[in-house]
């Protein structure tokens, strides 16, 4: 039964992505049960998909990862790259969600946000 309202999905998957409470899943809005998330990997789709479900009541739904990548402002890259340095949590300027980086054996390191799908690859300056 996908019995949630859009403005609940959205709290459910940004509080998924964003900062949480001890570290828990978020909990189910009908049933109080601690949710249930799996990511989906579809090939041809380059967006993220995630499946979000309730053990106890069934509730679920299947979100969507918006639009194209965007990119990052060069202002947001310099931040996110004082906060790469220092190993301090990134967050995304637009909606509060932790930033992920990958990093690539030639110095570089791709910064994304998993829910509104911004981001760009920068290149580490070596020091000295």
């Amino acid at each position: 039964m996908d019995n949630y309202s859009d403005k609940e999905k959205e709290e459910i998957i940004k509080h998924y992505f964003g900062p949480s409470e001890e570290g828990e899943n978020p909990r189910c809005s009908r049933c109080g049960e601690i949710l249930q998330f799996e990511s989906i990997y579809d090939s041809p789709d380059p967006h993220l998909k995630v499946a979000v479900s309730c053990p106890d009541c069934q509730a679920h739904f299947t979100w969507n990862q918006p639009g194209a990548g965007e990119p990052w402002k060069p202002l947001h890259l310099d931040y996110f790259l004082e906060r790469y340095r220092i190993g301090q949590s990134i967050r995304c300027p637009f909606d509060d969600c932790y930033v992920t980086y990958t990093e690539f054996s030639d110095a570089v390191v791709e910064f994304r946000c998993p829910y509104c799908n911004h981001r760009a690859r920068v290149a580490l300056k070596k020091d000295g």
